[in-house]
């Protein structure tokens, strides 16, 4: 069975993206070095980044940057999202000396069918409805809605803050952080210290601090507590364990750490986000991410009609404009045209008792 979801790679034009359309789970923390484009598609679903969380409704729309940590959760049944991550590399051709631009981008019920959410949701469909076909109008398709996605983005949503840090990791780099990310994954449970990373990594202490924040935006401590949460939340939703006895297993010093840590994330505490859970999100919590939706499924295609077959240009104030300029000309055309009319009756009336008179004084002298 086809699902959506596919990647794009272009190297030699800085393009690389993914996309896919799924059904919401419960929590999984995460964060990527992408921009990562969410829109709702059905349901409504609660999205926590950064710490702030927000309530999406079905069309609404919100920009995660990069590097920040954030999780989902369905708040209704049969909740789906529609997510495009974007590597930020394509920026660098237009954006000089950058690594990531901060954007704030988030439809609420009364803007999301302003014209740039609504252009949003346009290209994002238009990409996804061609991104299977191999004919070169398609593939052309493609590319023009992901260049002009971009340039929606960045012309009504521009970048407020760029973060300093080094665009190119050289290869040494990058294989020592990778070496250290491998360790963490494996130990987060046991007590990691940065000595002990150091010397795990073969490097001192403050090069292991350095890179952790250089590379990933973050220091070493907020690393390993996002991986010790992104676990202990996945345990909460799988398992009826106490909340003590998640918080020990996955490395939190106590239950105060653990709910202090949750409830900064995710702006609740983990005993209520259990109230929350139910059979529909724990159900899609099991293969997180990998229960895409089939590109046969009749809902999500009309959806995605919807959107590409939108005129947003026709909403635009200036076409507004536009036309009640154009309704007041054609009426004040049609009031001239039918005065003009009347002006013509009038005169060919004359006209003819003109030509009455006429005839009857030639007759009048030839007698």
């Amino acid at each position: 069975m086809t699902q959506f979801y596919y990647t794009y790679n272009k190297p030699n034009k800085n393009i690389n993206l993914k996309q896919y359309i799924y059904r919401i789970g419960s929590y999984h923390y995460n964060w990527h070095n992408d921009l990562e484009l969410f829109l709702v598609l059905s349901g409504e679903v609660e999205v926590n980044a950064n710490g702030v969380s927000r309530i999406l409704e079905t069309d609404d729309i919100i920009l995660i940057n990069p590097n920040i940590g954030h999780a989902t959760l369905a708040q209704k049944p049969d909740s789906i999202a529609m997510v495009i991550h974007i590597d930020p590399i394509i920026l660098k051709d237009y954006y000089e000396n950058i690594e990531f631009l901060s954007f704030d981008l988030w439809s609420t019920r009364e803007t999301k069918n302003e014209k740039p959410f609504m252009l949003i949701r346009e290209y994002l469909s238009k990409m996804i409805l061609c991104s299977n076909k191999n004919d070169p109008e398609q593939k052309l398709l493609f590319e023009s809605s992901f260049y002009v996605l971009l340039h929606t983005i960045v012309l009504n949503f521009p970048p407020k803050e760029i973060q300093s840090a080094t665009f190119k990791i050289n290869q040494k780099k990058f294989d020592a952080i990778n070496k250290m990310i491998k360790y963490i994954n494996k130990n987060f449970k046991r007590k990691i210290t940065l000595d002990k990373l150091a010397k795990e990594s073969g490097y001192n202490s403050g090069y292991v601090s350095q890179i952790f924040k250089s590379c990933l935006s973050i220091n070493f401590y907020d690393y390993l507590t996002r991986v010790r949460l992104r676990e202990a939340t996945r345990e909460l939703s799988q398992s009826e364990n106490k909340i003590l006895e998640i918080a020990l297993e996955y490395g939190f010093p106590d239950m105060k750490a653990f709910a202090s840590t949750f409830k900064e994330n995710f702006g609740k505490s983990p005993t209520e986000y259990r109230r929350q859970l139910n059979s529909e999100n724990r159900k899609n919590d099991i293969n997180f991410k990998q229960q895409f939706v089939s590109v046969e499924n009749e809902a999500v295609n009309n959806k995605l009609m919807t959107y590409e077959s939108t005129k947003d240009y026709c909403f635009s104030e200036d076409n507004q404009e536009k036309n009640v300029l154009n309704s007041e000309k054609m009426i004040q055309i049609t009031k001239f045209m039918t005065e003009t009319s009347h002006k013509i009756k009038e005169l060919s009336g004359e006209l003819a008792q003109t030509t009455d008179t006429l005839d009857k004084g030639i007759k009048s002298l030839l007698e």
